[in-house]
């Protein structure tokens, strides 16, 4: 399946019938308004779980995983209607080119990209996999696509042959009990007035235009910093977190905090969103004004008082995250350690830092 550019911005134009951007700091499925993405850099997620598992002293990949697949198969919900899966479950046929399809899907969305080897309907498939985002997260998703459209539970191996990388995904006779536990709550997000200046042609934001896809090595770069990004779902790695608290208490919540934290320090010191000396309100503007536009939601009130910084967003795509992000700007414009006190209510979320 080719994918042609737009001619006015030059983005792949399978953004005006896939994806779209909300004026509620969302990124959406089209065919499912209420299934969120996020644009986010590749590295983001296995940074933060393995900041949290060097704090926790333990493996959280089990969790990790599971949680992947129950929102790959989420996923597969937001991009085909209940009719066309239970006809894709009776018709062998229809598989294959569902596959490719998908694979097309994850190479223009900065996943990965994928070559069948075989793939034999209900009973596996081997392929051969380059550049994915993350091995783990990968095959999640991989595992949970292949399980919703078939209706059959995979496990899958990595195999390495000559040079080259393979994911294999054959039947399993069961998931574990954690898995259970994994539902992605995806509702309806609540309506905004926000408006960025999108491509009249395709509908992909203008301020995301140092953005350049590599589609045939299902790479995204940000070319102002050369560093890779991705589309992916925004529920696995809140369900990675309610699972964590559930199992260790509240005393997790600042782990998590601090990982995000310390991630976006180094962000920020890399783009130099502090540099020409601007005022401090300008620089936590530009800051606020970037959430959106990744679709991690909708900064809607703020306040910008001597050694406070207070921010209420709508559609929160993870709070915790949110909140280490907002930690990490208050650090580095004030200069001084910084304290997060999190007022949470539902798809709204307030965020107060202190010195």
């Amino acid at each position: 399946m080719g994918i042609i550019d737009c001619p006015a911005c030059g983005k792949p134009r399978v953004f005006n019938r896939v994806i779209g951007w909300g004026d509620n700091g969302t990124i959406v499925s089209k065919f499912r308004p209420a299934f969120r993405l996020v644009l986010v850099e590749s590295a983001l997620l296995e940074d933060i779980y393995q900041r949290i598992e060097a704090a926790l002293g333990i493996s959280i990949r089990e969790i990790v995983f599971e949680a992947e697949r129950a929102a790959s198969i989420a996923t597969i919900d937001s991009l085909f209607p209940d009719w066309m899966i239970k006809w894709l479950l009776r018709n062998r046929v229809a598989m294959h080119p569902a596959s490719w399809g998908m694979q097309e899907l994850a190479r223009i969305a900065g996943l990965g990209d994928v070559h069948t080897v075989f793939y034999h309907v209900y009973r596996g498939a081997l392929a051969r996999i380059r550049n994915a985002y993350n091995r783990e997260l990968f095959a999640a998703m991989v595992v949970g696509a292949f399980e919703r459209v078939e209706g059959v539970v995979y496990d899958h191996a990595w195999i390495e042959m000559g040079g080259e990388l393979f994911l294999l995904i054959n039947p399993a006779r069961g998931k574990p009990e954690l898995a259970a536990h994994m539902r992605p709550q995806v509702v309806a997000p609540l309506p905004g007035q926000r408006r960025l200046e999108l491509c009249p042609r395709c509908g992909f934001p203008r301020a995301l235009s140092h953005l350049r896809w590599d589609i045939p090595n299902a790479i995204i770069t940000d070319e102002r910093r050369a560093v890779r990004k991705s589309f992916v779902d925004s529920y696995a790695f809140s369900m990675v977190f309610q699972e964590l608290i559930a199992e260790f208490g509240e005393e997790i919540v600042p782990i998590i905090v601090a990982a995000s934290s310390e991630y976006t320090r180094s962000v920020i010191e890399e783009t130099g969103i502090l540099a020409g000396g601007r005022e401090r309100e300008e620089v936590y503007t530009e800051f606020l004004d970037l959430i959106p536009l990744h679709g991690k939601g909708n900064p809607v009130q703020r306040e910008m008082a001597k050694d406070v910084l207070t921010v209420t967003i709508e559609n929160p795509y993870s709070t915790y995250l949110l909140a280490g992000e907002l930690l990490a700007i208050y650090e580095a414009v004030e200069s001084r350690p910084g304290n997060i006190d999190i007022y949470d209510e539902d798809q709204r979320v307030k965020i107060t830092v202190t010195s």
